[in-house]
């Protein structure tokens, strides 16, 4: 994650869990084909799809949940206090909500999800983040537009 406070927030969920046995879900996010969005419209344009996707990823997500921009165009959410199918169905209203919104200049956008478990046997919380990093690939490797887990 980019700042410091992010990855805390990463790290404190992961030693909560670790406490407690509460498993977390997270989202790997990707706005597809990002490169095109820059190389056609500008990145003054690509730089207002990220200030959007951000802004509809935070009202897609519940109040608990915490979403920041892992780097690049990719995103990052923690899901705390649910379960796989509510992660999974989380990420979807995500996907959806993101290709039924009109973005500045270039109208359309999709996003490719991955979605992951924290796992008691993790020595880290970046271990989750690789195992949503993963899905998110396959789920761009299968058409992009997608969720993955």
């Amino acid at each position: 994650m980019r700042s410091e406070d992010d990855s805390e927030r990463l790290h404190l969920e992961f030693l909560r869990f670790k406490r407690s046995g509460r498993a977390y879900y997270v989202l790997f996010m990707d706005i597809d084909c990002f490169k095109e969005i820059n190389d056609t419209f500008g990145h003054e344009a690509g730089d207002q799809v990220l200030r959007q996707m951000a802004t509809v990823l935070k009202d897609s997500l519940r109040e608990t949940d915490f979403v920041a921009r892992y780097g690049g165009e990719e995103f990052l959410a923690i899901l705390a206090e649910t379960t796989a199918q509510g992660a999974l169905a989380t990420a979807e209203i995500v996907r959806g909500t993101v290709a039924k919104q009109s973005f500045p200049v270039v109208k359309q956008v999709t996003v490719s999800i991955g979605v992951a478990m924290a796992l008691c046997e993790d020595k880290n919380e970046e271990e989750a983040v690789r195992r949503a990093d993963c899905a998110l690939y396959e789920a761009k490797e299968n058409g992009r537009n997608a969720v993955r887990s």
